[in-house]
């Protein structure tokens, strides 16, 4: 009985490594194997086609590669009663934190224009933004969202977050951040943020979440950091709010498809910083732990760590 490595289009070599590493005696296959379906008790995967699981019939779980899940929850062929569980890793968290906190002070600190100038040679200073133009807001209250929180805070920017409800967030208990929730706070959110930054999970109730209506709803000259999911964003729209001069730029780490086509606008488009999926990555090697444990307990009847509730899709 072993574990099936389903990592494309991300390399399989390093989780395999670190998954023999923490347990040796463990058979360990990939794609370019053809392992006995019975022998197979978890997937240890980044997504999912249909037809791929049912292959499998003694398997006990599904495990991802890292902290969302969408791409697996999506297969059609998913049996219900199947635990599905992703990875939480502090230093993902805090690595997406200093992307974030990065593409923050470009855009407060106006590093663009006086990129523009050096590429004229031309020595102009300007004066520094103002804190109160410099307000981020976050949508999202978990890992991800609060370890960012956590670092925005220090460098005294107005700081609000938004979530379908509200969640404890530990170590900001006694922080200056104003909180939203629901519907009727998302507009409220939006309109009070210079840097809009989106963490969401994706969903059914997320997807298409950032389109013309809603950033529209952000004020003139605001920024956009999406390290969240690609499907988050409607990205036509938003080509036509930084045509227009609505908004300033925009910082993507996540596309709807990715890789980016080599012919896509966001590649050339003068407002736009594009990364290749690089904020935060989960280490190979907690990983392996998370994939090891949860099929530990799943052989002992228990619940693993990490468990994904598949109605609220994270």
């Amino acid at each position: 009985m072993a574990i099936l490595v389903l990592s494309h289009p991300l390399p399989s070599a390093p989780f395999v490594a670190a998954l023999q590493a923490l347990a040796p005696d463990l058979p360990v296959w990939t794609e370019a194997d053809t392992p006995p379906p019975d022998a197979v008790e978890v997937l240890l995967a980044w997504r999912l086609t249909a037809g791929v699981v049912p292959r499998y019939p003694k398997l006990r779980v599904v495990c991802s590669t890292g902290a969302g899940v969408d791409k697996l929850l999506a297969v059609p062929d998913l049996p219900a009663g199947l635990p599905v569980t992703r990875v939480v890793d502090p230093q993902q968290a805090r690595t997406i934190a200093q992307y974030v906190v990065a593409q923050t002070l470009h855009a407060t600190r106006d590093f663009a224009r006086y990129e523009a100038q050096q590429a004229r040679a031309e020595w102009r200073r300007h004066p520094v933004r103002p804190a109160a133009q410099c307000r981020v807001g976050l949508l999202g209250q978990g890992e991800v969202a609060q370890a960012i929180a956590r670092a925005i805070v220090p460098l005294g920017l107005p700081l609000a977050l938004w979530g379908r409800h509200l969640r404890p967030l530990p170590g900001l208990e006694h922080a200056d951040v104003t909180r939203y929730t629901g519907e009727a706070g998302l507009p409220a959110l939006l309109a009070s943020s210079d840097v809009l930054v989106n963490t969401l999970p994706l969903t059914e109730a997320t997807r298409g979440l950032l389109d013309r209506a809603r950033l529209a709803q952000l004020p003139a000259g605001a920024w956009l950091v999406n390290v969240g999911r690609g499907e988050h964003l409607v990205e036509d729209d938003l080509r036509g709010l930084l045509d227009s001069g609505h908004l300033a730029g925009a910082a993507l780490d996540v596309f709807a498809r990715e890789p980016l086509p080599r012919d896509h606008w966001l590649w050339g488009h003068p407002s736009v910083r594009a990364t290749p999926h690089i904020a935060g990555e989960a280490r190979f090697e907690v990983v392996a732990a998370a994939c090891l444990d949860a099929l530990q307990r799943c052989r002992a009847g228990q619940a693993p760590q990490w468990l994904v509730n598949r109605n609220a899709g994270y």
